[in-house]
């Protein structure tokens, strides 16, 4: 087992090297030792686990906050129930591991990585293309590209930042969560080095905004519809809680991340952009609320979080949801099941962010008996095949977000035995497993 002050001590030596020497330094160092302990028995990595020390004496905001988007199992729970012994348990656990000692070859992602810049010309800005924009042939110049719902244009790809904000939020997740069940400073080192690269490091960090995501050709603007592109950015407050007390997470790295996220809320909030992306009523306006709302409580703006949350229970979930659960604001879209996943997914959130303020979405229901338990059941039999979608869905579903949202269900719902029996008959993989571990159901998968 590996003390805390040689944790520290690998930790200094991390500060100390840089970029890929640090990862192969430390790599020799503690995870032949640690790392491979974990790979074998996840469960004596758990033994060995001792709860951070670390209390950032010089930092005066808040010390914990609530959770967003994981529903992680407590150390003790494990420790102290049949989890111990649970045999899915100790395979999530593995493969959450082994998926994290990977992560830790990587090279951090930055917005500065592309060769073309969006139309301020300032490299610093999030930059992608509309998706589902596409050269019309019937003008000259095949501009401006027009609108092909459920195709995405393989331009878009020629442009990194999209596809690299992605990849550096599930690595963060990865391994803040690996951090988690191991305290292994390891992996906090490696989340806090992605997450500086990406918001804190003056030559790396994008700036805090989307004022030029999923710009049309043609037009050379960005759109209010960008916004959606960052709808993944409460898994970092997450991790970043998660974390914060580690060894590697310094003060002067709370306070900045606590500057880029007050910048970027206030963007969200008072931008046109952001104005007009708050309005729409379809899962775009849902993972607004989802942003603005965790971004808020995670600041200790708890006064606009609440008021969002109000805004949904009084008006946006009679208006999404409708009696009989469907979503007839994501029906018209050629992948609309899948549509009415994300949509929910997002509304989970929401539920799960009023937790904190005693604010039931979970249970609520509109004068039409709408809600979230009945959209989950009206999308389910079709989701798993029982009933044939009498809508557009041109492609297989995303089953990765089937699972999320089933697993949500299960850890939020007492009646759960079909949702249960639903999540154990879809084909598992290490993804699917770690999603079960991060997200609330594996104590009841293990039963």
């Amino acid at each position: 087992m590996i003390s805390r002050s040689e944790r520290i001590a690998a930790h200094r030596i991390i500060n100390s090297i840089d970029g890929i020497q640090c990862v192969l330094v430390v790599l020799m160092i503690m995870c032949s030792i640690t790392g491979l302990v974990i790979l074998v028995d996840p469960v004596q990595a758990l033994n060995d686990k001792k709860s951070p020390n670390n209390t950032h004496a010089d930092y005066n905001g808040p010390k914990s906050r609530q959770m967003v988007a994981f529903d992680l199992p407590s150390i003790s729970d494990i420790e102290n129930n049949t989890n111990y012994t649970n045999p899915v348990l100790v395979t999530s656990i593995q493969e959450l591991i082994a998926r994290a000692n990977h992560y830790l070859l990587l090279e951090p992602k930055s917005v500065t990585e592309k060769q073309r810049f969006p139309p301020s010309g300032d490299k610093h800005d999030f930059f992608s293309l509309a998706p589902f924009r596409w050269p019309d042939d019937t003008k000259p110049n095949r501009i401006p590209y027009i609108y092909r719902d459920g195709k995405i244009n393989p331009e878009v790809f020629t442009i990194p930042d999209r596809a690299n904000l992605g990849k550096m939020i599930e690595s963060v997740e990865i391994l803040s969560t690996a951090y988690y069940f191991t305290d292994n400073v390891l992996y906090a080192s490696k989340a806090t080095e992605l997450l500086r690269v990406w918001f804190l490091n003056n030559n790396t960090r994008m700036n805090p905004s989307l004022q030029y995501a999923e710009v049309v050709t043609g037009k050379n603007n960005g759109t209010s519809s960008g916004i959606i592109a960052a709808h993944k950015l409460p898994v970092i407050l997450d991790s970043i809680t998660i974390i914060q007390n580690s060894p590697a997470w310094t003060d002067e790295d709370q306070r900045g991340i606590e500057r880029w996220f007050d910048k970027y809320l206030n963007w969200l909030l008072n931008s046109e952009f952001g104005k007009k992306e708050g309005k729409r009523l379809n899962n775009h306006g849902t993972w607004y609320d989802v942003q603005a709302s965790s971004i808020a409580m995670y600041l200790g703006k708890n006064a606009a979080t609440e008021r969002i949350l109000k805004n949904n229970i009084d008006n946006r979930i009679d208006a999404k949801i409708q009696a009989d659960g469907s979503q007839s604001l994501e029906i018209p879209r050629q992948t609309s099941l899948d549509y009415h996943i994300f949509n929910l997914q997002g509304l989970f959130y929401l539920a799960k962010i009023g937790e904190s303020s005693g604010t039931d979405i979970w249970n609520y229901k509109t004068s039409k008996g709408a809600g979230l338990h009945k959209a989950l059941d009206y999308l389910l039999p079709y989701a798993m095949g029982d009933l044939t979608w009498p809508h557009k869905q041109i492609k297989p579903i995303k089953l990765d977000s089937l699972r999320i949202l089933l697993c949500q269900a299960i850890a939020h719902y007492k009646d759960n035995e079909e949702y249960l029996q639903d999540l154990r008959s879809l084909d598992q993989d290490g993804n699917s497993q770690i999603n079960m571990l991060l997200y609330g159901c594996i104590s009841e998968l293990g039963k």
